[in-house]
C-alpha cells in the first residue's frame, strides 16, 4: 500500500514539473520507481516504455478503487461541516465518481503515465498558440479582398427586409415549483415542497416566481413564449440552452430532458411561423456539465434533442446534431448560415474533457470548414452556444483557439450569441496578433429568476441586406407587479430598454460598441447603467454589486471587473486586464488554473 502512494504522488509531481533539471530529475524519480515495484532500471531511458506501462497497468488495477474510497470518505466527512447534507449526498453519488474516475484514469493510465515520466516518447507535442494562429491565418483574406467580399455576399441576399430573432436564454424551469414553500431554506436550492414552510408567509414561493435561488414555474415560461408569439413575433428564434432546474444534486437522467421537451411543444404551439435554431446547455447533460466529446455516453442527449427539434431542421443538420451534438443549417433567401456550437468542449466542469482536450469531437476543424464553405459561397454566417468563451469555467486553450478562427472569419461571422450567465453583458473578442477588437459577443440574461434576477428575454432587430446586428430590445417581466395581482395577473413582459438608445450608440458595428469598454472605464454614470442592466434590474444585485464596486479597484486607473469582462473574451485575458494582485483575491483564479492543470494541454496533430 505504501509503495502505491508513493507512486501516485511522485506521478503527479513528475507530471507537472518545469523544465529546470526537469530530465535529470525524472530520471532520479524513476530509479526510485522501479525499486518501489522491484523492476530493474535499463541503461537507455527509452527502453524504460514498456517496463513502465507494465507497472502502471498494476498501479491502474489495484489503485484506483482504493484513492475512489478514499476521495468519497473525505468528502463525506468535510462537505457536511459547510453546505447542506443532502446536497452532500447528492453531489457525491454523481459528481464526485465522475470526478475521480477521469481523474485517476488520465494520471494513471500507463500510456499517459509513462509519457508524464520521460519513459516513453511523446505521442503529441504541445501545440502553442502561435503554432494555431500561423495554421489557421495562413488564408486569411486581405482587407481589400474582404470588402470585394463584402459586395458579392451582399449580391447574393434574396430577402433583402429588415428581420428579427428572439432570444431565449437559460429558461429553467422547476416541474417540483411550490407556491407558499420556502424560498430562504438555506440550501443551494429552495422554493419546493420538500424546503418546508417558511416562518414569515413573505418568504415563500409566489405564483410567477420570486427572487431567491429558485427556478421558475413552467406557467411563467408559457407565458413568455405566448407574449413572444402574439406580441413580437419574430423571423427566428435562437435558444441557447439550460432549461432543467438547478438541484443538480437531486437530478435522474431519464427525465432531464422533460422540461426541454416541455419548452419546444410551447414554442411549437404558440409561435408556430418562427423557425427555431435550438442548442442545448451545461445543465441538460447528466450529471449536470457531465458530456462526453469522444465517446458515445453521452448519445443519449444527442438523440432526444435531436428528435425533439427534428421538425425545425433538414436531413443533414438533424444528422450533424444526433451524431456529434452540434449542426448548420443555411436560409437561402437570407444568404445566412446557422452555426449551433457545443460549448461543453470548453467547460471545465466536464470531467470528461480529462480524457482529450484537444479540439473535442473536432468542433473547431468543423467550425472551420463550414466558415471556408460559406466563404467561397459568400454568404454570411452567425454563431450561437451557450457558455461564452470568457466565462469562469471555460477552458482558456479552446477559448484562445476559438478567437483565432473567428478572427480569420470576421469577414463572415455577423453576429455570435450566448447565455449561461444569467447576466446581461458583452465580452469582445481581441486579435491574438495585434490585440484590436475582432468582434462582439452578445451575452442573453436569463428567463429565470436564479438567483434573484428579473426573468428576461432579447429581440435582436437585423438589417436584411448585410445581416448585421442594427440594435436589440431587451424585455423584462415586472415580477412584483405579477405576483401581487396573483394567478389572474396579466404578465407585463415591458421593454426594459433599446441597446442604441439605452448606451448612446450610433450603431451595433463592431466601431461603435467596442467604443464601451473605455467609456465605461471614463464615465461613472455608463459604469451604473451597465451594472444595473447587467443585474437585469433587480435592485437587490445592483445595490450588491455597487457595494462591492469598491473592492473591484485597486486603484484609480485599474479597471474593474465589469470593464475587463466588456473587453475581453478569455478569462486568462480577463485576469490579466484586472491586475495581478487582484485576479489572486478571486476565488475562481486558483480553481479554473487547477482544473486546466487537470485537463492537460492542447496537443498537435
Amino acid at each position: 500500500m505504501r509503495n502505491v502512494f508513493v507512486i501516485l504522488a511522485l506521478l503527479f509531481c513528475v507530471a507537472n514539473t518545469i523544465d529546470v533539471g526537469e530530465e535529470l530529475m525524472k530520471r532520479e524519480i524513476l530509479t526510485k520507481i522501479v525499486d518501489y515495484a522491484g523492476i530493474e532500471m535499463p541503461h537507455e531511458l527509452h527502453l524504460l516504455c514498456l517496463p513502465c506501462k507494465l507497472m502502471m497497468k498494476q498501479v491502474q488495477k489495484f489503485s484506483s478503487t482504493i484513492l475512489l474510497s478514499i476521495i468519497r470518505k473525505e468528502w463525506t466527512l468535510l462537505c457536511p461541516k459547510f453546505k447542506d447534507p443532502a446536497f452532500c449526498e447528492g453531489i457525491n453519488q454523481t459528481f464526485i465518481d465522475q470526478f475521480s474516475v477521469h481523474f485517476l484514469n488520465n494520471y494513471l493510465a500507463p500510456s499517459n503515465a509513462c509519457q508524464n515520466l520521460g519513459a516513453c516518447k511523446l505521442e503529441h507535442e504541445p501545440q502553442t498558440i502561435k503554432d494555431y494562429i500561423n495554421e489557421v491565418m495562413s488564408d486569411k483574406l486581405s482587407k481589400e479582398e474582404q470588402r470585394q467580399w463584402q459586395v458579392l455576399a451582399e449580391e447574393n441576399v434574396l430577402n433583402q427586409e429588415d428581420y428579427t430573432i428572439a432570444q431565449f436564454a437559460d429558461l429553467h424551469i422547476d416541474v417540483e415549483y411550490s407556491v407558499g414553500a420556502n424560498a430562504f431554506c438555506g440550501a443551494p436550492f429552495c422554493c419546493r415542497e420538500e424546503n418546508g414552510k417558511p416562518k414569515k408567509p413573505s418568504e415563500g414561493a409566489q405564483y410567477w416566481g420570486t427572487y431567491a435561488q429558485c427556478d421558475l414555474p413552467f406557467r411563467t415560461i408559457q407565458d413568455l413564449i405566448k407574449f413572444t408569439g402574439e406580441k413580437v413575433k419574430p423571423d427566428f428564434i435562437i435558444w441557447t440552452g439550460d432549461s432543467t432546474s438547478h438541484d443538480v444534486w437531486h437530478q435522474q437522467q431519464w427525465n432531464q430532458t422533460l422540461p426541454t421537451k416541455m419548452i419546444t411543444e410551447e414554442i411549437k404551439k404558440q409561435i408556430p411561423n418562427s423557425q427555431l435554431y435550438a442548442i442545448y446547455g451545461n445543465h441538460e447533460g447528466y450529471p449536470a456539465d457531465q458530456y462526453d466529446m469522444i465517446g458515445e455516453a453521452t448519445q443519449w442527449l444527442r438523440d432526444e434533442v435531436a428528435d425533439m427539434w427534428k421538425q425545425y431542421l433538414t436531413q443533414e443538420a438533424y444528422y450533424q446534431l444526433r451524431r456529434n451534438g452540434y449542426y448548420s443549417q443555411v436560409e437561402e433567401s437570407r444568404n445566412l448560415k446557422f452555426i449551433a456550437l457545443n460549448s461543453q468542449a470548453c467547460d471545465l466542469l466536464n470531467f470528461h474533457l480529462m480524457d482529450g482536450i484537444t479540439d473535442p469531437r473536432g468542433m473547431l476543424k468543423w467550425l472551420i470548414s463550414e466558415l471556408k464553405e460559406s466563404e467561397a459561397k459568400h454568404q454570411f454566417a452567425v454563431i450561437f452556444a451557450h457558455i461564452p468563451p470568457g466565462d469562469t469555467f471555460c477552458n482558456s486553450q479552446w477559448a484562445d483557439r476559438f478567437s483565432v478562427v473567428i478572427e480569420r472569419f470576421e469577414h463572415v461571422v455577423t453576429g455570435i450569441f450566448y447565455g449561461h450567465t444569467h447576466q446581461d453583458h458583452v465580452q469582445h473578442i481581441r486579435s491574438k496578433i495585434d490585440g484590436r477588437y475582432v468582434k462582439t459577443l452578445f451575452i442573453a440574461p436569463s428567463g429565470t429568476t436564479f438567483s434573484y434576477q428579473n426573468p428576461s428575454f432579447r429581440v435582436f432587430q437585423f438589417n436584411g441586406k448585410n445581416n448585421q446586428v442594427q440594435d436589440y430590445v431587451q424585455y423584462r417581466l415586472d415580477l412584483a407587479k405579477a405576483n401581487k395581482d396573483g394567478q389572474n395577473a396579466v404578465l407585463n413582459w415591458e421593454i426594459a430598454y433599446h441597446f442604441l438608445e439605452y448606451y448612446g450608440l450610433e450603431s451595433a458595428s463592431l466601431d461603435h460598441v467596442s467604443s464601451l469598454p473605455y467609456r465605461l472605464a471614463h464615465d461613472d454614470e455608463l459604469l451604473k447603467k451597465y451594472i444595473y442592466s447587467y443585474s437585469t434590474g433587480s435592485e437587490v444585485l445592483y445595490k450588491q454589486h455597487l457595494k462591492d464596486l469598491k473592492n473591484l479597484f485597486l486603484k484609480k486607473s485599474t479597471k474593474s471587473f465589469f470593464i475587463c469582462g466588456a473587453e475581453t473574451s478569455t478569462l486568462d485575458d480577463w485576469y490579466e486586464c484586472i491586475g495581478f494582485f487582484e485576479k489572486f483575491k478571486e476565488s475562481s483564479f486558483l480553481t479554473f488554473k487547477l482544473l486546466e492543470k487537470f485537463i492537460g494541454k492542447w496537443l498537435k496533430e
